[in-house]
């Protein structure tokens, strides 16, 4: 085969890169070890795969070869050398579809869906995946199971959400017919004037100025008020142990230390906890964190009233008095978490639920109920048409939110009006087809965040997502509570609905996702990643809903972000390079500014649930481009 032509090719793009590079030509192609093989025809123009899984390639060799497919033109009697393009196919058609029973199913590890009837965790780390099935095991609910791994991930991740951070969760009960959203973010400290702020320049990206009161431990004890009967003591005790022992730390926790290194030594406490002898721990050795150990013994003992009204609180306000912070005691003790009916759209017969405000969830909805009003289904999942549909409906609804959204407890959002049909109808009608529109996006922030989602027994799901937003850098001092920067998360321009006041709550990027398909089944799902959580979460929903995707393939399906451009332009938009090269050029073509990441780099780290109601079987994935993802079930 000297002389050939030859590349590699996904299993996403299999089918049209031998369409585009053999232009229908009779295939000679082998049956060997490791290869996929046919030597027949087909009546399909541009070659097919046959019944017997072989492959009439029209001139090439199909081989799978180190986790890839390899292609190499066999047309040497003519001695052309035809173009090897990567070109656009989904994972979900040749997989599935094309390549079922054949040796080429090789090409990518083999990702099955995780099945399990007792419970199921799928979280970002498998320590918080073991904490919340053993929680499960011996009779907790899904509630009590994710407040166990959340505060094993703070352990594990403590950049992605800590005591100082906020909490949203949504509870779906299927046997009672709703499902509950809580809100755990926090507000501006009361000493937090748009005019300080106007003076200082802009909010700080780091430091006690950048941070709002913390929402998290106020929100794990009104999920367990509503919804568990198990005390907090017993659920942080995984926790306890891992924070006071040490953890491992891993090549990715290695690699986040020594992103964050810079800002935390600039403070003393931070550094002592994270940069033990003034270095970043290497790969395999223990990061102990004994201080949030004891504060989380204290808040076992003494419930969420600890935090906000008793000495840990009056320790981290003192903290903060004395390193340049705005927070009293009365501002812990005037928070609260709130309970609320959740957001919900209609979708081609689904109902899909989300986080009501201050959360931006209802940018899903918005692009969603946009996307109804065109014929989805009936276009190629992964095709130029689906993508530009998919960014424009983005950029629409990403405009109503940063038009319309701000705290309600300070502003009226128009939530009927944007959720209407009438709405909807007006927006679709606003994208052309053939050009990409300019928008307005808000900056993108580090996505320190991570997510998670539950289901036990009885039925409960759970859907659970934390952060820290970008990280102030600060550790309260010996409360070990490293804090959140979430005051980025507000405008500064007088009279926006999300403008920065005291006591208001910034919009938050934090969001998750309840689906329920009438009779049948109930799903839940979210991702990490700032702004890029609504972005990811709506084509991961376009996967299932539209493309009838398995849940394994909708997260692997190449992705898209769309960049983090503060004013109205064309934002730059990150596509896999999976995508493929015409798919790429043919987006450039309308308008859309691409630029081309590695295969597998786009943000997120998807965690699917669904749960069938009449068998009560849950059926599991968790994310391929983030190390550690892990989802189990009993």
């Amino acid at each position: 085969m000297t002389g050939l032509t030859s590349a590699i090719v996904d299993p996403f793009h299999l089918r049209e890169w031998l369409e585009h590079a053999t232009r229908g030509r009779r295939v000679a192609v082998h049956r060997r070890h490791d290869q996929v093989s046919a030597d027949r025809s087909f009546e399909r123009p541009g070659g097919a795969l046959g019944d017997d899984g072989g492959v009439d390639a029209g001139g090439a060799v199909v081989q799978v070869h180190a986790g890839m497919v390899r292609c190499a033109d066999l047309d040497m009697q003519r001695g052309t050398s035809r173009r090897s393009d990567t070109m656009t196919l989904t994972r979900e058609q040749v997989m599935t579809r094309e390549l079922q029973d054949t040796e080429a199913r090789a090409a990518l590890p083999p990702r099955e869906t995780v099945l399990a009837r007792r419970g199921m965790v799928a979280s970002a780390h498998p320590f918080a995946t073991q904490a919340g099935l053993e929680v499960l095991r011996h009779g907790g609910n899904a509630v009590e199971a994710a407040v166990a791994a959340a505060a094993v991930l703070m352990v594990v991740e403590p950049r992605n959400g800590h005591l100082g951070g906020d909490t949203f969760i949504q509870v779906d009960l299927p046997s009672e017919g709703r499902v509950v959203a809580l809100n755990g973010s926090g507000a501006a400290p009361a000493a937090a004037t748009l005019e300080r702020y106007q003076r200082l320049g802009g909010i700080p990206e780091e430091g006690l100025l950048s941070s709002t009161v913390p929402g998290t431990v106020s929100c794990w004890g009104l999920a367990l008020e509503r919804f568990g009967s198990r005390p907090l003591a017993e659920l942080l005790e995984a926790a306890i142990a891992y924070a006071e022992e040490g953890i491992p730390v891993t090549v990715r926790l290695h690699r986040l230390l020594g992103l964050d290194a810079p800002t935390y030594r600039k403070y003393p406490e931070t550094a002592r906890v994270f940069l033990p002898d003034g270095r970043v721990p290497q790969v395999g050795e223990l990061l102990r964190q004994p201080d949030l150990a004891e504060s989380l013994r204290r808040i076992g003992t003494g419930g969420p009233d600890e935090f906000y009204r008793g000495a840990l609180a009056e320790e981290m306000v003192a903290f903060s008095e004395q390193h340049g912070g705005l927070f009293s005691r009365e501002d812990f003790a005037d928070h609260r978490t709130e309970v609320l009916e959740p957001l919900v759209a209609d979708y081609r017969g689904y109902r899909v639920y989300e986080q009501p405000p201050v959360s931006q969830g209802i940018v899903v909805l918005l692009a969603l109920k946009i996307l109804e009003q065109l014929d989805l289904p009936r276009m190629e999942p992964g095709s130029v048409e689906v993508i530009h549909l998919l960014i424009e409906a983005t950029k629409l609804a990403f405009e109503d939110r940063l038009r319309h959204l701000g705290d309600p407890w300070f502003c009226d959002v128009p939530i009927a009006e944007l959720l209407s049909e009438a709405h909807a109808r007006d927006q679709a009608r606003r994208i052309d087809p053939r050009r990409a529109r300019p928008a307005a996006m808000p900056r993108q922030r580090q996505p320190d965040t991570t997510y998670m989602c539950l289901a036990d027994g009885d039925g409960t799901l759970v859907s659970y997502v934390h952060s820290l937003f970008s990280g102030a850098g600060v550790v309260m001092g010996k409360t070990g509570a490293l804090m959140n920067s979430r005051m980025l998360g507000f405008d500064l321009e007088a009279g926006h609905p999300n403008c920065l006041a005291p006591g208001k709550r910034p919009v938050h990027t934090l969001n998750t996702y309840v689906v329920r398909k009438p009779g049948a089944w109930d799903l839940v799902g979210g991702t990490p990643g700032a702004h890029w959580q609504v972005q990811t979460n709506l084509q991961i929903l376009t996967n299932l809903l539209d493309f009838g995707m398995d849940l394994p393939n909708a997260i692997e399906a190449p992705r898209f972000t769309i960049g983090d451009q503060l004013v109205a332009g064309d934002p730059t938009i990150k596509l896999e390079s999976r995508a493929g090269d015409r798919v790429i050029e043919e987006l450039r073509e309308l308008g859309h500014p691409i630029e081309v990441i590695g295969p597998w780099d786009s943000g997120g780290a998807v965690q699917l649930i669904q749960r069938d109601l009449a068998s009560g079987v849950c059926r599991g994935a968790t994310e391929i481009r983030r190390a550690g993802s892990s989802v189990s079930g009993i």
